[in-house]
């Protein structure tokens, strides 16, 4: 970052407020005069918040901003529960994702094939010295590849016809070991394995297809079958889009950037609706309200404010978050401080600086139906706020099914319906079903148990990758 591209003193401070642990502590501390007074603080509103986020951001500006003359600006970028179920809108959550069961054979059983002129048989038998550990192996096993398909046993630069010959073979080796001293080991290839093999097999060149073994050397001769699931989660885009983007649109309003000239909606052409272009690619004829224009049929943008001219930005991480600071969320015009950094304040410092206090019951700042709920968080909207449980609830249910999607979707890790997801489970032993397998619980436990630690910031959500 030049050094350069901040000079001078910033034409205003503001606060990134979140109404969570750290973002009420700075106000506190400002209070107290610890901190020095910034200009505004900007709360940027999901419009999916506990009322308990609502209630406290309240309070701040009660008893602690409006005293103090400090400015809270509420902005937002749409209610993300209604924008994620809204086919015309491209906006999602990182929710869980499940494919529909499917049935796969399972060999139990395997033995070589039957047919003595199959080289790849032949092959099988074959053992030659491990690349590793120097032990005696199966080229089959030494070689990690698509057994199916010779060629993919090399390099991805340098690949060889299916049937190579021995003399192929060598003149790889040769290229892989000249890659090797001018390089490094990134572009070995296995060829050299593959030929020893071929000789002592007495073949001179990779064998034909064979139908019986697939051109696998064995065929199964005992199996069964399961019914399976495949799972993954969607990418986070719900930070940048209700969180940062409103906030930096706050801020270069508040450094005297205009809102431009309305201009006629292009992607709608001023008609204020259209078919979204990812439903008409799927060949659906719907016509809905415009989601650029929001169905005004004009845009217009918040310019950008002079050269030079910029602002301070407080985030409030802890120092327990020091992996999460970046100048990523940096731009011309806003620059990132982090004053409980510099006043060395860890989150359970935080925690009990605002117990004593009066300030005990701060709430998460995090949406209701966030994926990153710990079963801890989950079991207490539950047992503690029955409605917000059953709104979450039903958002889950219409969650399910995304338009274009062959998989389904869910808030909980386990895939399950929320109000049937083992959230009362707390021991690793004790959480399992017999509709997932074992192995996605055993990768999910940790963050089903303990979910993310922090609120959703706008600057960095700790779950998934960096915003």
């Amino acid at each position: 970052m030049s050094s350069t591209k901040y000079a001078g003193e910033p034409a205003a401070r503001f606060m990134s407020f979140g109404a969570g642990v750290q973002s009420i502590t700075q106000a506190l501390l400002i209070k107290e005069g610890k901190l020095e007074k910034p200009d505004a603080a900007i709360f940027s509103d999901t419009g999916w918040e506990p009322q308990g986020v609502y209630d406290m951001l309240d309070r701040v500006e009660r008893e602690i901003f409006h005293p103090l003359g400090i400015p809270l600006y509420r902005v937002n970028n749409g209610i993300i529960q209604d924008d994620v179920l809204n086919p015309n809108k491209m906006r999602g959550i990182p929710g869980f994702t499940a494919s529909k069961p499917y049935e796969v054979e399972v060999v139990d059983r395997w033995a070589i094939c039957p047919d003595e002129t199959c080289g790849w048989r032949k092959l099988r038998q074959v053992k030659i010295d491990s690349v590793e550990d120097s032990s005696e192996m199966s080229l089959f096993t030494v070689v990690s590849a698509d057994l199916t398909d010779m060629a993919g046993l090399f390099d991805s630069v340098v690949m060889v016809p299916e049937r190579a010959t021995l003399d192929d073979l060598d003149e790889l080796t040769r290229i892989a070991e000249q890659r090797e001293d001018d390089d490094g080991d990134d572009d070995i290839i296995y060829s050299d394995q593959v030929a020893t093999a071929l000789r002592r097999a007495g073949l001179d060149r990779l064998p034909e297809k064979h139908d019986a073994c697939r051109s696998m050397g064995v065929i199964a001769t005992a199996s069964h079958t399961e019914i399976r699931r495949d799972y993954g989660m969607l990418n986070r885009k719900c930070t940048q889009t209700y969180k940062l983007q409103p906030i930096l649109e706050q801020v270069r309003l508040l450094l005297g950037c205009v809102v431009g000239e309305e201009k006629l909606c292009r992607y709608c052409n001023g008609e204020r609706e259209r078919v979204a272009p990812w439903r008409a690619k799927r060949g659906e004829t719907e016509v809905a309200e415009c989601s650029v224009c929001e169905g005004t049929g004009v845009i217009s943008r918040v310019g950008q404010p002079p050269a030079g001219v910029w602002a301070e930005q407080w985030i409030g991480f802890s120092t327990d978050e020091i992996t999460r600071v970046s100048n990523r969320g940096d731009t011309r015009y806003s620059k990132s401080r982090y004053p409980l950094l510099e006043l060395d304040m860890s989150r359970e410092q935080c925690i009990e600086y605002l117990i004593a206090r009066g300030w005990g019951d701060v709430v998460k700042s995090a949406c209701k139906g966030c994926p990153f709920k710990s079963n801890a968080e989950w079991r207490r909207m539950r047992d503690t706020d029955p409605k917000a449980w059953a709104e979450t609830v039903a958002f889950d249910k219409a969650y399910r099914n995304g338009p274009g999607m062959n998989h389904q979707r869910f808030l909980h890790a386990s895939c399950l319906p929320l109000d049937e997801a083992p959230i009362d489970v707390k021991q690793a032993r004790e959480w399992k079903a017999s509709t997932v397998p074992d192995q996605v619980y055993a990768a999910r436990l940790k963050l089903a148990d303990e979910g993310d630690p922090d609120g959703c910031s706008p600057y960095a959500c700790r779950s998934g990758n960096a915003a």
